[in-house]
């Protein structure tokens, strides 16, 4: 049987069939799940061998990217994700996905759910920035071995970037970062234009290893007529360390 992925969908949500294209392609079951169907519990997110956190605009981006889909997590979502969280399954987060994990406080973790320790905010530029090729590295965080970058440590990508609140910021000194993506150069590069947003961070995961946000969009590099292959070993990782 394939590992299944479930896809929650916000209004606004808008790289939801790429991503469910990408976990299909690196071999698993894609499905694209309702709030609505989660709420009235049709469906759990403890269905999942994988959760998927898509890209996009989710309920406008209303107060703040990604804020209140993450309070749908945060209370109307609670005993789910607690559940998800306690069998560890495990999450990636896309854009708008990561703004959701950060603001959840499931990224870079460490407080618990409700209590986020860092807030992506607005881009350096103060403006939306959307590229069609950035250049990313990925990274085997020191002394996590986390399961979406298994075996790519140095591996390089160009990604597309599209968003206005990317700038990674601690809001707690204790916190720390996990760092698996970075802009422009192994060791990371905030100048801009390497950087989209000011941060040299583009991409961390929790102290688990299980779950992980990104900036960039892997999911728009998956087919070699679209611009190259360059974010499927991502997925790949994903789908094969729940089979």
């Amino acid at each position: 049987m394939k590992p299944r992925v479930i896809i929650p969908w916000f209004p606004g949500t808008n790289c939801h069939w790429e991503t469910k294209h990408a976990f299909e392609k690196a071999g698993a079951d894609g499905r694209i799940v309702l709030l609505k169907q989660l709420l009235d519990g049709r469906v759990r997110l403890t269905d999942a061998d994988l959760i998927a956190l898509a890209g996009g605009f989710s309920w406008g981006d209303h107060l703040r990217a990604g804020y209140v889909a993450a309070m749908d997590f945060v209370y109307l979502l609670r005993d789910q994700l607690l559940e998800a969280v306690e069998r560890q399954i495990p999450m990636i987060g896309i854009c708008n996905g990561f703004q959701m994990l950060v603001t959840a406080g499931l990224l870079p973790g460490g407080q618990g759910i409700g209590k986020p320790t860092a807030l992506l905010d607005n881009n350096a530029s103060a403006r939306f920035e959307h590229w069609n090729r950035t250049v990313i590295y990925l990274h085997k965080p020191s002394g996590i071995d986390c399961l979406w970058v298994k075996g790519l440590d140095g591996h390089k990508m160009y990604l597309p970037v599209g968003h206005g609140e990317g700038q990674l910021v601690l809001l707690d000194g204790s916190a720390v970062l996990n760092v698996v993506a970075t802009y422009g150069t192994m060791s990371g590069d905030a100048s801009y234009p390497v950087s989209p947003n000011g941060s040299a961070v583009a991409g961390i995961c929790d102290p688990t290893g299980r779950i992980i946000g990104l900036m960039p969009h892997p999911e728009r590099r998956t087919d070699s007529e679209h611009g190259g292959v360059y974010g499927l070993p991502i997925f790949q990782a994903g789908v094969n360390a729940v089979k």
